[in-house]
């Protein structure tokens, strides 16, 4: 195989895995109601700016637990209680996945470290 059908295999494949560099998107989701965005996750904070009840909204991150998310729409980026956007795979999408091992400490990871 030559060099350059080789490329156009790898860029074929990974477009067709959706991994183009137009191939991300946002994960989106629909407010609840109208709720407070706060500058911050947790705490008592104040409102920076708010979202109206079926305002489409792009997910950039969410806590570990799922429990605030920040989202990006039309006014000031902020962060949101998440039990208050509809969209459950979106969530699940911007929610970072907590490990279940700690690399450091398992023998499988550290062929020479033995279980306590």
């Amino acid at each position: 195989m030559t060099t350059s059908r080789l490329i156009l295999t790898i860029i074929a494949g990974a477009m067709a895995l959706g991994l183009s560099a137009g191939g991300a998107q946002a994960a989106s989701a629909r407010a609840s109601a109208t709720i407070p965005i706060y500058d911050a996750p947790g705490g008592i904070r104040l409102p920076i700016g708010r979202l109206v009840r079926g305002e489409v909204v792009q997910l950039d991150r969410c806590t570990p637990r799922g429990v605030w998310c920040r989202v990006i729409h039309n006014g000031p980026p902020g962060w949101v209680l998440a039990s208050y956007l509809i969209g459950s795979a979106a969530k699940m999408d911007a929610t970072p996945g907590k490990s279940l091992i700690n690399p450091l400490q398992d023998p499988l990871f550290l062929p020479g470290l033995k279980r306590p």
